[in-house]
């Protein structure tokens, strides 16, 4: 015996108890959604906020508080000190080509402030830096 293809709720057609094309599409939505609000916590766990960020910049900005946390020295990261702006205690690292994330030495220990564009970094310290 042949069986017949009936319609589902969804209005799909196919022959058994469910659309196995809306689980399928449902499975997917789900995988999304998870893998979502895994990057929303990590995001919210940051010690400083990342939600402005595209992703790409976000990772890179989350390894490199990781690495400084981790004891590497800043100038491996090409980190450098606004000693010319005679403000020594702030260290900007390059996040990329357009974003810095902006440090504090204080006691041989780096805090991590923010991450700016280059160009709010730049209007930044025209207008006097950080203080």
């Amino acid at each position: 015996m042949t069986s017949r293809k009936k319609t589902f709720p969804c209005g799909h057609r196919g022959k058994g108890a469910f659309c196995h094309r809306c689980k399928q599409e449902e499975e997917i939505h789900q995988k999304k959604l998870k893998r979502k609000s895994a990057w929303n916590e990590k995001i919210k766990s940051s010690p400083i906020d990342l939600s402005h960020l595209p992703k790409k910049v976000a990772e890179k900005t989350l390894s490199i508080i990781e690495m400084i946390s981790t004891g590497v020295n800043y100038h491996s990261l090409k980190g450098k000190r606004l000693v010319s702006m005679r403000q020594r205690e702030v260290i900007s690292i390059p996040v990329g080509w357009s974003y810095r994330l902006i440090c504090f030495e204080k006691d041989g220990a780096l805090n991590v402030v923010e991450v700016l564009s280059h160009e709010d970094y730049n209007n930044k310290l025209s207008s006097g830096g950080w203080k």
